[in-house]
Formats: structure tokens, C-alpha cells, sequence
């Protein structure tokens, strides 16, 4: 059984996401609900709200730990696999995976395997990279049975994105009460539709290619992106 994820996004920067995200992680703690953020942001603002700058540090300086999202998934560019996530237990019931700033250097990997996942065999290592987020995300999720992931990400459409949003079975849209806002909010619904179709011929390809019998335990998102609304800030 996976946990059902739900990704805060604008392609336009400014508009709140991650103060919310802080704030709703708390609220549903409160409530007595399981959470566990992922911090999928380069930038890594989520992480500096829960933790200070001598416990980030120490957790970057953990290299291959698994105590970032990046350090999860930085051996898959190279011969390893997927490291187990080290959580960090903010307070009951409510739990992180730390951003880390390297992160933006896995986009390469994520580009360059998007178009190989349409081949006709070799599909299993760029089905497991550009599905990495979600695997890890679930990894973290069962290590503390959460009740729901709550991800944020950057503001704009590339390769690091559309890995998270592939992953995403809900995404919430902040917004500013501004022009630009309007206009990022436009390029999305368009985009959303965009890699949700990519990422169902995908899966097909996959499900058709002989090579799925061989990995019988692999498990892939569905991508369901499903838009559950917007938010707008008070002007």
C-alpha cells in the first residue's frame, strides 16, 4: 500500500508554497495525522525552516547516507541503487527528508533518460531513475507509516519537476494575487496535462516490454497529477 502524495507547485516563484507547506505539516500533525515532507527543492528553504544551520550541515556533510533526498538517489547515476532514507523526526508524527543543494545536479540524469524510457529494451534503468523520487518517497513513508507525503519543489517546469510531479498523485497551486501569478497558473494546466499523457505512454511501453517479467516487485507511480485547486494569497 503506497501513501498518497501531494506536491505544492508554481512555476512562478514568490507565491508562498513552502510557508504554507510548513504550516500545514503542523496543522496535520496536530490532528494526528502521520506526515512526511520532502524537501525536491534545489533551493532547500523547506529544510532551513525545520532545521538550523549546524544540523544541515552536519546532514550534508553525511554523503551517501541517505539523509537528503539527493543522497538517495545520486548512486543511481552511478553503478548503485536507491539509498534507504534517513528521516528526520521534527517532532510526533511529523517527519522530513531533508533538501540538499546538490540536488539540481541530477537533472542531467533525469533529462538525458527520459527519451531511453521509450526504447525497446534496457528500459528498467531509466524506468528506476526517473521513478526515483517516488520510490523514495514510499521508502520514507513506510519507514513510519505516514498518513501523507507533502512535497515542494521549485519554481519551474524542468527535468527535477517532472520526476516529482510524475510522482505526485495531488497538486495544490498557491498563488499571488498578481499578474504573474495568473499567467504561471495558465502554463500549468497545459504542462500537468502534458506529462501525465508522456508518462502513461511510458508506462505502457513498459507493461508491453518483455522485460517487466524480470522485475516483478518493481512498482511504478501512475502520475495521476490530479489538480485538487488553487490557493491565493491575501493581497
Amino acid at each position: 500500500m503506497t501513501s498518497p502524495v501531494l506536491t505544492f507547485f508554481n512555476n512562478k516563484g514568490g507565491v508562498g508554497k513552502t510557508s504554507l507547506i510548513y504550516h500545514l505539516a503542523w496543522m496535520f500533525a496536530s490532528l494526528r495525522k502521520r506526515v512526511v515532507i520532502i524537501d525536491l527543492d534545489p533551493q532547500a528553504n523547506l529544510t532551513a525552516a525545520f532545521l538550523n544551520e549546524d544540523q544541515i550541515e552536519t546532514i550534508w556533510s553525511q554523503q551517501g547516507s541517505g539523509s537528503t533526498i539527493y543522497q538517495c538517489v545520486n548512486p543511481l547515476t552511478g553503478v548503485g541503487d536507491i539509498v534507504e532514507p534517513i528521516l528526520q523526526n521534527i517532532a510526533t508524527d511529523l517527519y522530513l527528508l531533508p533538501g540538499d543543494v546538490h540536488l539540481s545536479g541530477y537533472e542531467d540524469a533525469l533529462s538525458a533518460e527520459w527519451p531511453n524510457s521509450m526504447g525497446d529494451n534496457n528500459l528498467y534503468r531509466p524506468m528506476r531513475i526517473l521513478s526515483s523520487f517516488w520510490q523514495v518517497m514510499q521508502m520514507a513513508a513506510q519507514k513510519v507509516q505516514a498518513d501523507i507525503i507533502l512535497v515542494d519543489i521549485g519554481p519551474n517546469l524542468g527535468a527535477i519537476n517532472r520526476s516529482v510531479l510524475v510522482a505526485t498523485d495531488y497538486v495544490t497551486i498557491p498563488l499571488g494575487a498578481d499578474l504573474f501569478s495568473l499567467q504561471g497558473l495558465k502554463n500549468l494546466g497545459p504542462t500537468l496535462r502534458s506529462w501525465k499523457n508522456l508518462w502513461q505512454k511510458r508506462l505502457d511501453n513498459w507493461n508491453a516490454n518483455a522485460e517487466k517479467s524480470n522485475f516483478p516487485d518493481f512498482k511504478l507511480p501512475q502520475g495521476k497529477m490530479q489538480p485538487i485547486g488553487y490557493l491565493c494569497q491575501q493581497h
